[in-house]
């Protein structure tokens, strides 16, 4: 019986084709808190994207940002965090200031870039999302680095961070958090908190950064629009976000 439904944001909620949730999408979400099963987002993104892209509204259980790095309940109290090394931060942290290349830093309360570029620009807009602002590193707590770079480039600034991992969300950005985060670390905690079996969850994603969640969880779902890698790691491939496919996996599941 599943008892928690999780989902990635960018591609699999969010359509960005149309620029919003579908609405058989909502139905959907609104027919699984009708039967009790909790609804948790499991996303790369902060809060605050949320906020700005209105998917806060939707009245979410509890929330998965960061890559796992930071977990919150409906109320946004932190359940669980864990941030960028101390040491990773000043090695990376002459990478921000040189501005080479676009590096946005993510803390608990705000997201900030070194500087703006095209790569930024059409990363950005691909996620129907505001430009950063600027700002300074002060010292203080980072859950995640956004790189805006090509894979030659990111692999030479990863070889400075021995307890970092990376992960790409489209092609010209990729994800820095902790070796010993991810989604799938993400979902354990909530999971742990709220007292649910991993057999008694499904998820559903279609990037690369969702592979572990769809492998860790007790139904992996993976959209029509996924990448063939993503695709090899679920359970079942449904339609493309913006054909229904959160809504037909859910019935062919027999949940919905």
């Amino acid at each position: 019986m599943i008892k928690a439904a999780f989902f990635d944001i960018d591609g699999t909620l969010m359509a960005h084709s149309l620029g919003c949730v579908p609405e058989d999408t909502r139905r959907a979400l609104e027919e699984l808190k009708k039967r009790g099963i909790l609804v948790f987002t499991c996303t790369g993104r902060h809060i605050l994207e949320l906020e700005e892209l209105g998917l806060t509204s939707l009245g979410f259980d509890g929330h998965v940002l960061l890559n796992g790095q930071l977990c919150l309940d409906r109320n946004r109290k932190v359940l669980a965090e864990v941030s960028v090394p101390r040491e990773d931060m000043e090695r990376i942290f002459p990478v921000f200031e040189g501005k080479e290349i676009p590096t946005a830093f993510v803390e608990k309360e705000r997201i900030y870039i070194n500087f703006i570029d095209d790569r930024v620009r059409t990363a950005q807009r691909a996620i129907s999302t505001n430009l950063p602002g600027t700002g300074c590193w002060a010292g203080d707590t980072v859950y995640l680095v956004n790189l805006f770079a090509e894979d030659e480039t990111v692999l030479r600034v990863m070889e400075r961070l021995p307890h970092c991992r990376m992960t790409r969300w489209n092609p010209y950005g990729v994800d820095i958090i902790a070796k010993g985060g991810g989604k799938e670390k993400g979902m354990e905690r909530l999971m742990e908190y709220f007292r649910i079996a991993r057999e008694e969850t499904i998820a559903f994603g279609d990037g690369e950064n969702d592979m572990e969640m769809l492998e860790y969880a007790g139904i992996g779902v993976a959209m029509g629009n996924a990448e063939e890698k993503v695709k090899a790691c679920a359970d079942y491939v449904t339609a493309a976000v913006d054909k229904g496919g959160i809504l037909l996996a859910l019935r062919h599941f027999g949940i919905l």
